[in-house]
């Protein structure tokens, strides 16, 4: 099913994909699409979007892969594009005519908190429960028939790795048309429904553009959150006063902000699968559960993380040694070839010293990128790279940073480049920003020629327990060492000044290790 840019016409309909990271949606979405999308990233912003467009039946669908992410709920400008994408905000994109939530079977009710948010945008939405087979093999019962009475929505079972069901969701997709927006849950108490009613008032009072109700919650909601930023920045002390009048009233009557959310989209997602879903009282022990009790360990894991991260980094240092030296003597070679054939001049220094110099600077950093791209999808597909985030989390937390920072950090010990573009995997801007100023510091390999030279020329050849250690390799890791030493500061330096802002909640869904992705 090709992608296409054919000119949009009546027939163009655009529906969104959404859901958390771990529920197999990018394997679905290119099931759905024939894995043939063209990526893009949203005006503004680093996330990536994929576009995939379905023509069956004389009817064109535009399937739009919106990012990975656990609720609707933006405190960063990343975390909004979801939302105005949804809410028809976003101006190359347009109006959303459907919403496609996919969520994990095995775990409904966690999985529900997104699709309660979903559903109060009132789009008219298909819900997809994805890895049915890791449903059944956790001895997860979910009467199908049950839920679609119950929510009003058209519920569809799949598979996408085996795709089983992938058929009947393109049907439904194609003919989305035909679809009515679902009623909107009232998981909040009614106060927070007439405190809401308020802010819009003094919103429209203050002169701002009209916002989606959806937005007049999460501006309630969502403390320090995007949407408030945006828009005291614009109104000022009035509408902050507001706001903090207003959440004042709901704490006195006993509906606190944020706390309220999860505990209403909770107990909604609770009585909705009441009746509908039921799991063994005494939770299966699956594989990847065996796997975690040592990968996650307080101590092995470290032990395993840093052997992981050692094969990672001898990659990136040695293995791309003999590919780079190909280059170079490639290099080398043509630059003889241009020398015999072409005579000296403007022309031979411009082909030689501009052309195949530059471009060869850049090349020779090609096996390093590819390497570390290599082992970070590898890590990230069979699950991995969410455990080494959950086991780095607590250190560098210190820092004002996620856990995610380390793998970039670390790999900007071969090459600062790869570990700059290896910041992709950071969702968070502030943290991204701040591990791409950092991952500089670290020592990479174009300084170990300068550090074997200095400390050759000016430290003694002196040994220590018997032979075994050289003064020279002691200094060589003190110079290693300086980078990190001096990184830990800079990262909270940067953090309180020019990055400041609240660290955001490390939430993060171990995934299955199954090929679910």
């Amino acid at each position: 099913m090709p992608v296409t840019d054919s000119p949009v016409n009546a027939t163009l309909r655009k529906v969104a994909v959404i859901g958390n990271p771990n529920t197999g949606k990018s394997t679905l979405f290119n099931a759905l699409t024939g894995m043939q999308s063209r990526t893009g990233n949203f005006p503004g912003v680093t996330v990536e979007k994929k576009v995939g467009r379905l023509h069956l039946e004389n009817r064109v669908v535009d399937l739009i892969d919106l990012p990975g992410t656990y609720s609707l709920s933006p405190r960063t400008p990343d975390e909004m594009v979801s939302v105005e994408v949804l809410l028809g905000r976003q101006q190359d994109v347009g109006d959303i005519d459907a919403v496609v939530c996919i969520v994990d079977a095995s775990n409904l009710e966690r999985n529900f908190y997104l699709v309660s948010q979903v559903l109060d945008l009132g789009l008219p939405t298909i819900l997809v429960l994805n890895m049915w087979d890791v449903a059944q093999a956790r001895q997860v019962s979910i009467d199908v028939e049950g839920l679609r009475q119950r929510l009003g929505l058209q519920v569809i079972v799949c598979e996408a790795h085996r795709r089983m069901g992938v058929h009947e969701l393109r049907q439904a997709i194609i003919h989305s048309d035909s679809l009515i927006a679902p009623e909107r849950p009232k998981p909040f108490p009614e106060k927070f429904y007439s405190e809401c009613k308020l802010l819009q008032k003094t919103l429209a009072a203050l002169g701002s553009r009209k916002l989606p109700f959806y937005l007049v919650e999460r501006l309630l909601i969502d403390v320090g959150g995007h949407v408030e930023k945006q828009l005291t920045d614009q109104h000022g002390e009035l509408l902050t006063s507001s706001i903090s009048g207003a959440r004042s009233r709901l704490k006195e009557s006993g509906c606190r902000v944020p706390i309220v959310e999860a505990k209403a989209r909770y107990k909604w997602a609770r009585e909705t699968l009441e009746g509908i879903a039921s799991a063994p009282n005494t939770r299966v022990s699956t594989r990847s559960d065996r796997i975690d009790r040592f990968l996650t360990h307080r101590f092995i894991g470290l032990g395993v993380f840093a052997a992981v991260m050692f094969l990672v980094f001898q990659a990136i240092y040695t293995w791309s040694g003999p590919l780079m030296d190909v280059i170079d003597s490639g290099q080398g070679i043509v630059s003889n070839l241009i020398s015999a054939n072409v005579p000296p001049g403007p022309m031979r220094s411009l082909l030689i010293d501009g052309v195949i110099a530059g471009v060869g600077g850049v090349l020779i950093f090609l096996p390093q990128i590819a390497l570390l791209f290599f082992f970070i999808a590898t890590l990230e597909d069979c699950g991995y790279m969410a455990r080494a985030a959950f086991v780095m989390d607590r250190l560098m937390t210190k820092l004002g940073l996620s856990g995610k920072s380390f793998v970039p950090l670390m790999s900007s010990f071969a090459c600062a480049i790869p570990g700059v573009m290896a910041t992709r995997v950071i969702e968070n801007r502030r943290d991204r920003m701040v591990t791409i100023l950092v991952a500089p510091l670290m020592s990479c390999s174009a300084r170990l020629p300068v550090y074997i030279l200095m400390t050759t020329a000016f430290v003694p050849p002196v040994m220590y327990a018997g032979g075994w250690v050289s003064l020279r390799e002691i200094v060589l890791f003190v110079m290693y060492l300086v980078g990190i030493v001096v990184a830990v500061p800079v990262a909270w330096l940067l953090r309180k000044t020019f990055f400041k802002g609240e660290t955001p909640p490390f939430v993060m869904e171990l995934p299955s290790y199954n090929g679910h992705r």
